[in-house]
């Protein structure tokens, strides 16, 4: 969705009370006069061949049309106190048209393409600017034929516009060039001190990836009050790279991570470069952010954290962690073209940071169960009515969960957005084969639709994607039936019904609350019927622990608990003896690596099955766990 035109004219109205724009406006000035008078190519006084106007381009496509307007008057009119030329009005109008025009193309083509907007912004504003208005003052100037005048022009300006064309798209591509200059300008003249130093000292130290994440996580997001405000000023500071990218936006209780993976693999599949925001990650932090399956470099993360920090810290009220990374996220898919995003919203919907955006193409709800309630409130009502702040005006609504209470809040909030609402008809799915190689299934008119993600919801989880696909197609976009079945295929989602080992047989599933619980058990039921396995479990003191221990004590033949690495965790001393009550045999362990030891032996000598459940921040422990000590067959 376009930004607000008023609001952006007035900010490019703004800009001249901050220094640093005046003296890179001034550069820019300095630079079209070098250009055109000194380094011009000699026609004439009627017809010379100079990049005079290309550094008034880029000032208005960097700061703005009225900059760029500025930039074009003070260039033309000093220019010509400096060679002796006498100042003619019109051609000075023209040089601001330039300046002007280019800007307000620039901005209002900003869904587009950059290499697009920025020939269009060339075309139209030498069309108006130097073919018409320049022309016309020069014809009447020197009394020639304005026809005849112009036809010469427009000839010149078609080859000096191309290589225009060029130059600035390299300017533009190169993000450092155009960030650096932005950094400096941008925000309070205050902010950017150690930065403009940093650019005079070619030696000066880039901030490192562990600095970047040391920089992330030191943010106090405790006592910070809800709401979009901080990161609608943050991303406002960036440029609102949000602005330029075109979202799925995915909230819900459970399934969403999934979710966000098959749509995400299925668009990539058909061809599209597809970005991927999901939390929490499971090994990596570079986890959440990808694109086309890749996550972040090191290298990346480091670069744009340390864009965004000054941004950040010029703030009076902090952005949180979750904003910050968000804010990063976004301007790492706008840098990398991203066709389309997938953006799973952190906790809630409605004062979610990813809910900053404005026009999503599908709002996604993939279920709602109480969780977080301290926070989004203390019934399914409640929840689904801040899941459903990510619905907007006339954007197509998918709803993916089973409550009746829950989808009655959603339709509502979507009638009165006017946004389509659609849900999916899970009794549809049938499936024909389900094992611990794999699952096969039939939706409508998709035929032996086949996943390796195991787990008995998986199979619901891709009809919600195939649902989304056909809303998509709807809207058209173009997706082939070949790029749903094998984007679907070739998956992957870990800590999500994962198989670790094989001998023995060890299952990591993320599953945190009552309803990612018991979809896990169920399934251990299917794949493994009237079977007792061996549990390595650890939860957040937060969680419904009691009942989780009920529904996990159903399929336990013994539960080797951990405390998982988080601050919100139960000790698994505390932990061991709920289940210890309840009369299932249990025991606790101070590291996971001694947990997973004891319960594999216990395994080979009673030939049990392992799964690990409970928290997601046992993966990362798990996972190495096996990649130190046992090879997968």
């Amino acid at each position: 969705m376009r930004k607000n035109s008023k609001s952006s004219f007035k900010d490019s109205f703004s800009v001249f009370g901050n220094l640093k724009v005046l003296i890179c406006t001034a550069l820019m000035a300095a630079l079209s006069i070098i250009c055109g008078k000194f380094l011009a190519i000699p026609g004439g006084n009627i017809l010379r061949f100079s990049f005079e106007n290309t550094p008034i381009l880029f000032s208005s496509m960097a700061f703005g049309p009225i900059v760029g307007a500025v930039c074009g008057v003070c260039a033309d009119l000093i220019g010509c106190l400096i060679v002796g030329y006498e100042i003619n009005p019109i051609v000075t109008l023209g040089a601001a048209a330039i300046g002007l025009f280019g800007g307000v193309v620039y901005k209002l083509t900003e869904k587009l393409p950059g290499f697009v907007r920025i020939i269009l912004s060339i075309i139209i504003a030498h069309l108006i600017g130097s073919v018409v208005i320049k022309t016309f003052g020069l014809a009447k100037f020197y009394s020639i034929n304005f026809g005849i005048l112009m036809l010469w022009r427009l000839l010149n300006y078609v080859i000096i516009a191309a290589l225009e064309i060029i130059i600035l798209c390299y300017l533009f591509k190169n993000k450092t060039i155009v960030d650096q200059i932005r950094a400096i300008t941008s925000g309070k003249s205050s902010v950017t001190v150690n930065t403009v130093k940093d650019l005079r000292n070619e030696n000066t130290k880039e901030m490192t990836y562990n600095e970047a994440l040391d920089y992330i996580h030191k943010i106090n997001w405790c006592f910070c009050k809800p709401g979009l405000e901080r990161i609608t000023e943050l991303c406002k500071k960036l440029g609102d790279p949000q602005d330029k990218l075109k979202f799925i936006h995915v909230a819900g209780t459970n399934g969403k991570g999934s979710f966000c993976a098959m749509i995400s693999s299925v668009l990539k599949a058909n061809g599209y470069k597809v970005g991927t925001y999901t939390s929490p990650y499971v090994k990596v932090f570079n986890e959440r952010m990808a694109i086309n399956g890749q996550m972040i470099s090191n290298e990346e993360l480091a670069k744009i954290t340390e864009y965004v920090k000054p941004f950040a810290d010029e703030m009076s009220d902090k952005p949180t962690e979750f904003e910050l990374i968000t804010a990063i996220a976004f301007e790492y898919f706008a840098r990398n073209n991203c066709e389309y995003v997938v953006l799973e919203c952190g906790l809630g919907g409605r004062l979610d940071s990813t809910n900053v955006i404005k026009t999503p193409i599908l709002s996604v709800i993939t279920g709602i169960s109480l969780d977080h309630i301290s926070i989004l409130g203390d019934t399914i009502e409640k929840i689904a009515f801040e899941k459903a702040g990510i619905i907007k005006k006339g954007v197509p609504c998918l709803w993916c969960g089973e409550n009746e209470k829950a989808e009655d809040v959603i339709k509502k909030v979507a009638n009165e957005l006017e946004a389509p609402f659609y849900n999916v008809p899970h009794r549809d799915t049938k499936i024909t084969y389900m094992q611990i190689d794999g699952t096969k299934f039939n939706f409508g008119e998709y035929k032996d639709v086949k996943i390796n993600l195991l787990g008995e919801y998986q199979p619901f989880n891709a009809t919600n994607v195939l649902c989304a696909i056909d809303i998509l197609k709807e809207n058209g976009i173009k997706i082939n039936e070949e790029s749903v079945l094998s984007g679907l295929l070739n998956v992957v989602w870990h800590a999500r019904f994962e198989i670790l080992s094989d001998d023995p047989l060890v299952i990591a599933d993320g599953g945190h609350n009552i309803e990612g619980v018991t979809s896990a058990v169920n399934s251990i039921k299917r794949y493994f019927p009237n079977e007792k396995l061996n549990i390595v479990s650890g939860v957040m003191a937060d969680k419904d622990y009691d009942h989780i221990s009920d529904i996990i004590g159903s399929i336990a033949s013994h539960v080797f608990c951990v405390t998982p690495n988080n601050s919100r965790a139960l000790l698994a001393e505390e932990y061991s003896k709920v289940y210890n009550k309840k009369g299932i045999p249990s025991s606790a362990y101070a590291k996971v690596d001694d947990a997973l030891r004891a319960a594999i032996q216990n395994a080979k000598e009673n030939e049990k099955k392992i799964i690990c459940i409970g928290s997601l921040y046992m993966y990362s422990e798990i996972c190495n766990f096996f990649e130190n000590n046992v090879k997968k067959s």
